[in-house]
């Protein structure tokens, strides 16, 4: 198995990291207000 670039392993945890935190933002969302449409627009941008 070849090194991986710690550049490479860095922007991967961040993009799975910020996916992470949209979904639980959405998820939260949901539970509060019950509205998906609603929380579609307040988290996804």
């Amino acid at each position: 198995m070849k090194q991986i670039n710690p550049i490479v392993l860095v922007l991967i945890v961040l993009f799975v990291g910020f996916l992470a935190f949209k979904v639980m933002s959405f998820f939260g969302c949901y539970v509060r207000i019950e509205d998906v449409d609603a929380c579609w627009k307040l988290t996804a941008w």
